[in-house]
């Protein structure tokens, strides 16, 4: 009996893995050049921590959010002047900057919670150099070179993905 449940069991979750796989791929929209080449770039979705904070009497008094992104470092390493290109669909190019990320131990924080907040370089013709590309797209290059650490490129009108306000972004690491 067990074995037919256990049968059962995985030809349900090989029809189901099946099903999944057939769905349709989201296309990517930001790039990055390796070597000349556009190579997409993977997302990353931030995850969201509540400090508490104190409770005085029934009243909730310091507590703040913490946003950060899992993982030591980016698998994406790029030299100091990355070259990216951007397909921007719904938002317009100057929604895009690039946030230096706080390095701990095991993961990556946004240095506030709330994106408004961070010191970010928005993507517009004083920081960047921008060219124009086939299919509406464009090809961005910072002007100055960045400082070796972590960072994100990020829409910052991009809708939260949940209700603890979590976002969408593309992370990348400037070697020493």
């Amino acid at each position: 009996m067990k074995k037919r449940y256990f049968i059962m069991i995985c030809l349900c979750l090989l029809t189901w893995s099946g099903a999944w796989a057939q769905r349709p791929e989201v296309a990517p929209n930001v790039f990055i050049y390796v070597e000349g080449n556009q190579y997409p770039m993977k997302s990353i979705t931030s995850q969201t921590e509540k400090k508490k904070g104190w409770d005085i009497q029934g009243i909730s008094v310091g507590g703040k959010f913490q946003r950060y992104f899992w993982g030591k470092k980016s698998k994406q390493l790029t030299d100091s002047q990355p070259k990216f290109a951007i397909f921007p669909k719904e938002y317009n190019l100057n929604d895009y900057a690039i946030i230096r990320l706080n390095e701990r131990k095991s993961y990556r924080r946004l240095p506030d919670a709330e994106l408004k907040e961070c010191d970010y370089v928005r993507i517009d013709l004083n920081a960047f150099v921008i060219e124009n590309l086939p299919d509406m797209g464009f090809s961005v290059t910072p002007k100055t070179p960045l400082f070796p650490g972590e960072y994100i490129l990020i829409n910052l009108e991009q809708k939260p993905v949940n209700e603890e306000g979590d976002v969408i972004a593309y992370d990348f690491t400037v070697p020493e």
